[in-house]
């Protein structure tokens, strides 16, 4: 799964496993020199071999200590240079994903799968894996030492190996599926946290902070019980390891010993032996302590490849067409049907004809959940629709690249999205190259420049967490700028003025009529002065389209749309209930 990303890495790749096999090496040559220190510097009482002993096991610590820091730095700057790759690619498939695919998935999961589980997987690349595959050598070159110091240790070896590996693979199996569930749980913490965090305002305000607390405690406590689970897999599989080796050390220092005493093997190769012994013990234990990290990180490995591999994007052509933007219909929808996934059972559109011609605007009342903001969401293309065509410039959707589709198209919607960066930015973000002047005069039009020049820092004033630290009629003045700024030929506007005081409503109907005026609008209306300045009023009623015309034509022919201009439009004491309405 990360071979695409390690793969530009490949000469550090192999300076890395050099290096471990140049400290692997060394470790293992040590034994040896310690058994020619003994027999020869020691045994033979001579100082100039007990001078060649000590040098030649210097020379041996200088490699081991160069091999170490090249490992090191070579495996770590892998390690973090891949982990960078990965975010950024795991980033990069979240924002491609269609809007369908969130309406089910966890905000909180999400970040976590980008966060904590990239973390985890970058601890195992940058030290873990290195020092598991420094071990692995080990533990081999230490048995094949071990063998050749007594050749009868051969039989005592094919015996442990077995008794070692087998628990490794059957609780490492066990150990890999607790640590997904581990890592889900802790996902769920996230949720939560999430959640809270971005809501605190309603939270506080209903008074339920307990409530909260008691959520995320039993999530804490659910991430407690799965990361308890594998921490007691762990132990179990790190006890019976470490007994099974130091039960067959054992048994090889005896035979050793007798070995020793019957003057079959000389003292340096005794003390070799047992060098080696104790190698091969504390790879083995390393490797069965590592092996609950690289389980964990294998979980954590799992939930990243299930999130880069969910193929949860709309198809685009190949060859895609070219939009055509002197086409008399701006847009057109010809028995279009379309149900959300989250309520199938429920089309949100049913049998929808509608067509916009350029320079035309129209306007959609109906009741909430009459399927309006599904028809901004399906001309923007964030869903394909289950029946029927839609058509832009005269050419099908699926025809036209997405990019194409939504550089044509504007939208302002209800609650405007700020991000916390300046106001600048703010306004530039559809247009992130344009110039200090089309930004200010872009505000200008949506009758923000005053109060942006109020404020202490100007353009430069940050704005906060989506926007916290302006007001509702600031946010909306600041999205329509945006919108100005591209100069969409096609604009959708979700009309927002109805939780605004008078004194913000009239600016920001003001800032429209400049965004309106000399292109194509489709506006989800929630003021009189909207329908009627609409060259057409569509109403919306179940996912259809029960009636079109003007203010005066409806008034006349619609009980239902009299009924709404009754409760939405007519006078201010009725603007309590305009929130129902849409």
């Amino acid at each position: 799964m990360f071979w695409p990303y390690l793969r530009p890495h490949r000469a550090r790749i192999v300076g890395a496993v050099v290096a471990l096999l140049m400290v692997a090496g060394a470790l293992l040559t040590m034994g040896r020199g310690l058994a020619y220190l003994v027999d020869e510097g020691l045994g033979k009482q001579d100082p100039a071999l007990l001078d060649r002993a000590v040098i030649g096991t210097a020379a041996i610590a200088v490699m081991l200590a160069v091999g170490s820091f090249l490992r090191t730095t070579l495996v770590n700057q892998i390690g973090e240079s891949v982990l960078a790759s990965i975010r950024s690619a795991l980033f990069s498939h979240v924002v491609a994903l269609s809007p369908g695919w969130f309406e089910t998935a966890r905000t909180g999961d999400v970040l976590a799968r980008i966060t904590t589980d990239t973390a985890i997987v970058q601890t195992v690349m940058t030290s873990t894996l290195s020092m598991a595959g420094r071990n692995v050598i080990l533990l081999f070159g230490g048995l094949v030492m071990v063998v050749l110091s007594s050749p009868k240790m051969s039989l005592v070896v094919l015996i442990v190996v077995p008794m070692v590996v087998a628990p490794l693979i059957i609780l490492g199996r066990r150990l890999r599926r607790a640590s997904r569930i581990a890592q889900d749980r802790l996902a769920d913490v996230s949720v939560q946290a999430e959640e809270t965090v971005t809501a605190i305002r309603t939270v506080q305000a209903f008074g339920r902070q307990q409530l909260m607390r008691e959520r995320f405690d039993a999530a804490v406590d659910d991430s407690l019980a799965a990361a308890l689970s594998r921490v007691r897999l762990r132990g179990w599989m790190s006890g019976i390891v470490i007994f099974l080796v130091f039960s067959g050390i054992s048994a090889i220092l005896w035979i050793g010993g007798q070995d020793l005493l019957a003057g079959r093997i000389s003292a340096g190769d005794l003390s070799s032996f047992v060098f080696y012994a104790f190698l091969v013990a504390a790879a083995t234990g390393a490797l069965s302590d590592l092996a609950g990290e690289l389980q964990r990180a294998a979980g954590a490995a799992d939930r990243i490849a299930s999130m880069l591999t969910t193929d949860a994007t709309l198809p685009e052509p190949a060859m895609p067409a070219q939009l055509d933007a002197e086409s008399e219909n701006a847009c057109v929808f010809e028995a279009v049907n379309f149900a959300y996934a989250a309520g199938s059972s429920q089309p949100a559109i049913s049998n929808v004809d509608l067509t916009v011609r350029r320079g035309e605007r129209v306007a959609l009342v109906g009741p909430s959940g009459a399927g309006k903001s599904t028809l901004f969401h399906l001309l923007l293309r964030f869903y394909d629709p289950t029946g029927g065509v839609i058509r832009l410039c005269g050419t099908d959707l699926r025809q036209l690249a997405l990019q194409d589709i939504r550089q044509h198209i504007g939208l302002v919607p209800q609650d405007p999205a700020l991000f916390s960066t300046t106001i600048r930015d703010n306004i530039a973000f559809g247009v992130p190259q344009a110039s200090e002047t089309d930004i200010i005069d872009a505000a200008r039009k949506a009758e923000a420049h005053e109060f942006i020049m109020d404020m202490e820092s100007g353009y430069d004033t940050l704005v906060g967490e989506k926007g916290v630290r302006l007001s509702g009629g600031q946010r909306q003045r600041i999205a329509i700028a945006r919108a100005i700024l591209r100069n969409p030929p096609l604009l959708l506007l979700d009309e927002a003025t109805s939780a605004l005081d008078a004194r913000s409503e009239a600016a920001v109907q003001a800032a429209l009529e400049n965004l309106m005026r000399d292109r194509t609008s489709i506006v989800i209306a929630h003021r009189l002065a909207t329908v009627i300045r609409a060259d057409r009023i569509l109403l919306l009623e179940n996912g259809a389209v029960s009636a079109t015309g003007t203010h005066e034509q409806l008034i006349t022919e619609s009980a239902l749309y009299r009924h709404l201009a009754d409760l939405q439009f007519a006078t201010p004491a009725a603007s309590p209930q305009r929130s129902s309405l849409k």
